[in-house]
Parts: C-alpha cells; sequence; structure tokens
C-alpha cells in the first residue's frame, strides 16, 4: 500500500491516533486525533505528546509516574483507562472531553516508539449518565405522588435552578399539587354551604430523556525509503488498531486481516488471506462472519446507514449488520473503494468493522426505559384528565368560579403533561424504529389546510395572524404519511405561535420547488434564534436560551421529531432566523416515491 493509500485509508478510521518515538515526540497524527484536540497535524507533530494537550483521571491531573511516556516506556506497561475511573483529554480550546484510551509500545522501522489510540466516549458516558439520573429522579416522585393520591399535599417537589428535561414535568406536577392543595382548602372552607356538592366533587390526583542524473537518483532512493518507512508506520498503524480491517481486490480475494479484525470475525488471516470470498462460504464452518462482513445483504438484520446520516463522503458505504459467529455481535460495516493513484480505476476495497454492540444495548435500553416510564406516567394523567374534566362540566355538582378557576389551571398543567410523555413516546418509537410509518399518495394541499383550521383558534386566542398561501398551480398527489406530516406541520405553526406577540403574523406557504420536489415554509415575527444556536435547534430536549424566560411551555423534543419524520420522507429541513426579528422554516418533499428511504435505512437522530 502506497503513501496515498495510506492516507485515504487513515482518513476513514472513526478512533484519534498518535505515532510517537522513544523520546515522546509526535511523528504522525490522523484527521480525527486533529479534530478532537483543535489542532493542526504541523501544530502536533514534533511536539512532546505529555506536554501537548492535558490528560486527566477523573478530576485529577495526570502526575509524572503517570504520563503515557512513563508508563510504557518505563514501567513497560500499556497505558489505559483503570477500571472503574475516567480519563479526560482536554482540547487547544479548552474543551475536556471524556475518551477511550490505549497507548502502548511497539517497534518502528527497528526502533522504540509508541501508538496512542482514543476515542471520545461523550455519548456513551451521557448515556449512562441520563439513565441513572432519570431513574433516580423519577424514584423521587413515587413517594410523594402515593402520598397526594391519599389526600396528603403536605410534601412539596422541590425545583432544579438549571433547567432540565425534566424541569418542566417537576414544575407541572408542583403545580398541580399546589392547585389540588388550594381546591382542599376552599372545599373545606365552603363544606357547611354545600356538603352534597362538596361530597361529590371529593378526589382528583396523579403523575405526570477526519544536476539532474545525480539529483534523480537520490530523489529516487529517498522517494523509495520514505516509502518504506511509510509502509512500516502503515503495517504498525493498522495491527494496532482497536478496529477491524479487511483488505480486498476487486474480486473480493482478501489481501490483508489485522488483529483486531481476527477477533470480531473468528478467523485466522492464514486461512483467508489469499482466499476468494463467495456468498456460498457461508456455508463453510468458520467462515459465517467473514461472509456477512463482505456480503452484508446476508446478513438476518442489515441497515444501511444513509450517507447524510454517517457524514461519510459519497462512495463510501456504511452498513451495520448482525454477525453469530464466534458469538452474537452488532458490526458496522464501513466500505470503501481503494482507487489508482494513475486513474479512477477501482483496484480493490477495504472493510472497517467496529464492533457496536454495547452501543447498541445502551441506546436500546434508554429507549425502552423512557417508553416505560412515559406508558407509566400517561394512564394516571389520563385519569386525571377525566377526573377534572368530569368536575369542571358540573357532573358532581355546581362550581364556585374560584373552584371553577381552580381546577382550570390543573386541566391546562395536565395537558402539558399528557403532551410531554406524548413526545417522549414519540422519541422512543423513532429511536426503536417503532414509529410506524404509512405510506399512500394523498393530496399535500389538503392536509395542510386542515392543520391550518384546526390551529387557528389557537392562534386567534393568543392574537395572531395565521395565514395560509396555495399554490397558483395544483400539486399531484404523491407517497407521504398523512399522519405523520400532520404532525411535523402542527409542531412547526405551533411553535411559529407560540414565539409570536399578540399582533403578530405567521404565514405557511407551499410551493412546488421545482419538478421533483415541493416545499412547505412555515415563518413568523417572533423573537428569532440566537446564531449561534441554530445548530443546535433539531437535538432533542434543545431550547433556545432566549425562549426559557418568556415562560412558554415546550418539552424541546418537537423538532427532533420534525426533523426525523421529514428525513423518513426523504426529505430536508432547514431554518434561517435573526433574533427579534422572526424565523422561517422551510423543507422540501420529493414528488417521486423512489426517493423515500426504504425501511431499513437509518434515519439521523
Amino acid at each position: 500500500m502506497n503513501s496515498s493509500e495510506t492516507k485515504v485509508l487513515l482518513s476513514f478510521i472513526a478512533e484519534g491516533l498518535m505515532l510517537f518515538d522513544e523520546k515522546g515526540k509526535i511523528m504522525s497524527v490522523n484527521p480525527h486525533a486533529t479534530l478532537l484536540l483543535d489542532y493542526t497535524s504541523e501544530e502536533l507533530i514534533g511536539r512532546h505528546i505529555d506536554k501537548t494537550f492535558s490528560i486527566y483521571l477523573d478530576k485529577k491531573f495526570l502526575s509524572e509516574q503517570e504520563t503515557i511516556t512513563y508508563v510504557i516506556f518505563e514501567q513497560g506497561r500499556t497505558f489505559s483507562t483503570p477500571h472503574g475511573r475516567i480519563v479526560y483529554f482536554e482540547s487547544q480550546s479548552g474543551r475536556k472531553f471524556p475518551v477511550f484510551v490505549s497507548a502502548k509500545a511497539i517497534s518502528i522501522n527497528g526502533k522504540r516508539g509508541g501508538i496512542l489510540v482514543f476515542r471520545d466516549i461523550t455519548d456513551q458516558k451521557e448515556l449512562e449518565d441520563y439513565k441513572i439520573n432519570t431513574a433516580k429522579k423519577l424514584a423521587t416522585l413515587t413517594p410523594i405522588l402515593q402520598r397526594t393520591a391519599t389526600g396528603v399535599f403536605s410534601t412539596k417537589i422541590k425545583i432544579p435552578r438549571e433547567e432540565d428535561e425534566f424541569t418542566e414535568l417537576l414544575v407541572g406536577l408542583a403545580l398541580m399539587i399546589d392547585d389540588l392543595e388550594e381546591m382542599e382548602k376552599t372545599r373545606k372552607e365552603s363544606e357547611e354551604r354545600r356538603v352534597e356538592a362538596v361530597k361529590k366533587a371529593e378526589g382528583q390526583k396523579r403523575t405526570m430523556t477526519e544536476e539532474y542524473s545525480k539529483k534523480l537518483e537520490n530523489d529516487v532512493r529517498e522517494k523509495t525509503e520514505e516509502l518504506r518507512r511509510a509502509k512500516v508506520h502503515t503495517e504498525a498503524v493498522i495491527e494496532n488498531l482497536t478496529s477491524g480491517l479487511v483488505e480486498y481486490s476487486s474480486d473480493f480475494t482478501v489481501l490483508r486481516v489485522n488483529r483486531a479484525a481476527e477477533d470480531i470475525l473468528g478467523i485466522k488471516r492464514e486461512d483467508v488471506v489469499g482466499r476468494k470470498i463467495s456468498p456460498k462460504d457461508i456455508e463453510t464452518p468458520g467462515m459465517q462472519s467473514l461472509s456477512i462482513v463482505s456480503y452484508p445483504a446476508l446478513s438476518d438484520v442489515v441497515r444501511k446507514v444513509k450517507s447524510t446520516a454517517s457524514g461519510i463522503k459519497e462512495g463510501v458505504s456504511v452498513n451495520e449488520v448482525v454477525i453469530h459467529y464466534p458469538f452474537d455481535r452488532e458490526v458496522q460495516v464501513i466500505t470503501a473503494p481503494i482507487i489508482g493513484s494513475e486513474s479512477d480505476t477501482r483496484k480493490g476495497f477495504i472493510k472497517v468493522l467496529r464492533d457496536i454492540t454495547r452501543e447498541r444495548i445502551i441506546s436500546r435500553g434508554k429507549s425502552e426505559f423512557i417508553s416505560i416510564a412515559a406508558h407509566q406516567l400517561r394512564t394516571p394523567l389520563s385519569a386525571v384528565k377525566w377526573v377534572i374534566s368530569l368536575v369542571i362540566n358540573g357532573d358532581l355538582g355546581l362550581l364556585n368560579p374560584a373552584q371553577r378557576k381552580l381546577l382550570e389551571r390543573g386541566y391546562e398543567t395536565n395537558e402539558k403533561m399528557i403532551t410531554l410523555v406524548n413526545d417522549m413516546l414519540n422519541v422512543a418509537r423513532i429511536e426503536d424504529g417503532r414509529f410506524g410509518y404509512k405510506f399512500s399518495k394523498n393530496d399535500i394541499l389538503k392536509t395542510i389546510s386542515l392543520v391550518v383550521d384546526n390551529l387557528k383558534v389557537v392562534a386567534k386566542e393568543k392574537g395572531v395572524i395565521l395565514k395560509f398561501e396555495t399554490p397558483p398551480d395544483p400539486i399531484e398527489e404523491f407517497m407521504f404519511d398523512p399522519d405523520k406530516l400532520s404532525l411535523a406541520i402542527q409542531n412547526l405553526i405551533d411553535n411559529a405561535v407560540k414565539y409570536t406577540n399578540a399582533g403578530g403574523k405567521v404565514v405557511v406557504m407551499l410551493s412546488k420547488k421545482d419538478s421533483a420536489n415541493i416545499e412547505v415554509k412555515v415563518s413568523d415575527e417572533g423573537v428569532g434564534i440566537p446564531e449561534s444556536q441554530i445548530n443546535r435547534l433539531f437535538s432533542k430536549f434543545f431550547r433556545a436560551k432566549n425562549v426559557i424566560h418568556l415562560q412558554t411551555e415546550g418539552s424541546g423534543l418537537g423538532l427532533f421529531i420534525v426533523k426525523n419524520i421529514i428525513t423518513r420522507h426523504g426529505g430536508t429541513i432547514k431554518v434561517e432566523s435573526k433574533e427579534s426579528k422572526g424565523s422561517t422554516f422551510s423543507f422540501t418533499l420529493p414528488l417521486d416515491e423512489s426517493f423515500v428511504p426504504k425501511e431499513g435505512e437509518i434515519s439521523e437522530y
């Protein structure tokens, strides 16, 4: 493999990687390492690996006896994360992030050196912390709600100073308990006058996550030596990767297998190098996993990641498959072509393998936990809604104005909690692939009109003008899920109305962008979005700082749900906004159903 092929190979490695000599001087870095540490490769190469960026064990800065070079060269051990502890790297910009890290001594061109491989595990740590914190928070609510259900309102819910995804739930529950307590006081004060009515009205409670000849001879000699060193470096890097790597010729003959691929696939390189792999090899003992990786369609479960979701350049495919040998695990397979240096001819391809079993277990566990918790909350919330509605409607006796006002406040708070629980369930279903899309040919104009008509009452109550501008020419029916698309449009319009002051205007526009796509725009004259926060707008539980203080309700899940619905329809969504001036959300949808992603393609979560 020449140097250009080496660069192509290293650019696909998902971990940060550094090579350094026995004095600790950095010799080589890959693009992912420079990205994570906020350095250029020129800034890193030549600097001492222990003095270039800060390394912490939990919150403590590493001592001299704990540094990378001391551990691997002086103590002769592998530098890695101790069990039950967390290693943090601090980038040039001051960002401190947790990492999975491994460093050890290796031989480079006959000389002793070292290799450092690390990976940002912020997401995994946040998932673990999120699950633990969520369980603790919900556990603290149980005794309070049990006492509330028996009529004891003395125990109050503490609201944290810093907002998170549970703040609105806690505030809602606290308000509901206060409302119930106040209503109980009112009932007791009027007990003598309305004994019969109060007895019937007794009960409401419940609950609401990369010189010519000699000179030419010298140049050739130097280039040859450079290529030889590059090859030695490449071999050392490939063999010490934590990701598996298999290299093939264009006819699927195996050319190279590294140690990690041997471990993942349960094979030995001497048994497969030089062998041409075909789909029939899945029936050969010990070759099942290599066959599936070579031909992902052979897997029981295969999910194709879209290039827009994976962030990987065109020409590279990403699939997630399940293998059963040597034991069951989920593997991400990145397939990249190897192109000849003098032409665009494909010489072969490589497959980079990453064991994602633990990531998927954590993700599914989080989704299942949220789904179960939301289901457990929705049932008592529905019961509370029914009881309050029954009393407000007078089925249990007449109410005085003070009682009706308190009950209406409780009813509105309960509705907010139900909406939050429904959003949490929808997010869990999206992440678990159970959102249940039903595509059919429908009229987009009719779908949008129904949503706009339903929201005009809400807009009018807030003093906001809601207008729908229809296209001059008819739009033919095309494939989409009317229920899911209505939910996305409703969320966009509801947000526009919510953040627009009385007297402002919200305009919904439908048009044919070109012959292959339609475009929907929702423009408002609201508070707008800070420019620094627009790129986080479609993240879960995110709410811009300028709206948190407006006392408007919201879970921070609506736009996350909207983006996933539009992406599942093969469309794209973008936003243009100026703070204090307003925002315009626009999305496109393809008219040709062949551009709608298939069920097995992974959406961008």
